[in-house]
């Protein structure tokens, strides 16, 4: 996992913002462990595609699907997916049984009804299917450096700028999946405490990427720069498992038996 970690690492700070490549560059490399594509496989959430552009060669994916007022257009120009959809937000527009592999990564938390996408998952899926999963953990919020001096001001503030409507413990995930019918095969804890706090600050850091954005509609005006990161001490920071129950992210294996 410590040369597919780097080389996302490398990859994602070449194009985005450094908190958003810490996350990233670890998810990657949890993909690269332990997904296999059996097709046709489901993106539920692609967003602008540019991570599955790192996951996979072109056109890997057969459909991704995002909402609509997403940023599903871009992902059109990374060729990363055969076929992108938009959908309304509640029911898939797939038959049942119409995949074989279905992931999604870090979009639970943001989405109201949980339960109601997870029976969604669950019927588009064929059985003996897996659903490789990413979300977000309740130590996440406990343990952002702005949480520790403003306490649950600074928590509220956070989850309403990044969206979060569900941040749960690793239980509580745990159960969501199985009351959708879901047998967990594998769960892996990632982003410890002190890489949670990190992250928070990186944000900071990371306000020169968001200005270029807005003004340029670039992340990163110079790629060439990253050379520049301590990337050893963060991989360190980052690269390695976490105990789940104080794991700020969560991965998961699930199967539909």
């Amino acid at each position: 996992m410590k040369h597919s970690f780097s080389r996302h690492l490398y990859t994602y700070l070449s194009h985005r913002p450094l908190f958003l490549s810490l996350i990233r560059a670890k998810e990657l490399a949890l993909y690269d462990e332990h997904m296999k594509f059996m097709h046709p496989v489901l993106d539920v959430g692609c967003g602008d595609g540019f991570f599955v552009s790192c996951l996979t060669e072109d056109n890997t994916i057969d459909v991704g699907i995002d909402i609509y007022g997403s940023r599903l257009e871009e992902a059109r120009g990374l060729k990363a997916y055969k076929k992108l959809i938009y959908y309304d937000g509640k029911k898939f527009p797939f038959s049942s049984t119409s995949f074989s592999t279905v992931f999604s990564n870090c979009v639970l938390e943001h989405i109201p009804d949980i339960q109601s996408v997870l029976q969604e998952m669950y019927r588009v899926l064929k059985p003996n299917g897996r659903i490789y999963i990413t979300v977000m953990a309740k130590p996440w919020e406990d343990n952002l450096f702005g949480s520790m001096i403003l306490g649950h001001t600074y928590t509220a503030y956070m989850r309403q700028k990044q969206q979060h409507m569900h941040v749960f413990l690793w239980r509580q995930w745990q159960t969501s999946f199985e009351r959708a019918g879901f047998t967990i095969e594998k769960s892996i804890g990632y982003l410890s405490p002190k890489a949670c706090r990190f992250i928070d600050i990186a944000h900071y850091l990371s306000i020169p990427n968001l200005l270029s954005y807005i003004f340029l509609k670039t992340w990163v005006l110079f790629p060439s720069l990253t050379v520049l990161y301590p990337r050893a001490w963060l991989s360190r920071l980052i690269e390695r498992d976490e105990d789940k129950r104080k794991a700020g992210a969560l991965f998961f294996v699930l199967k539909k038996e």
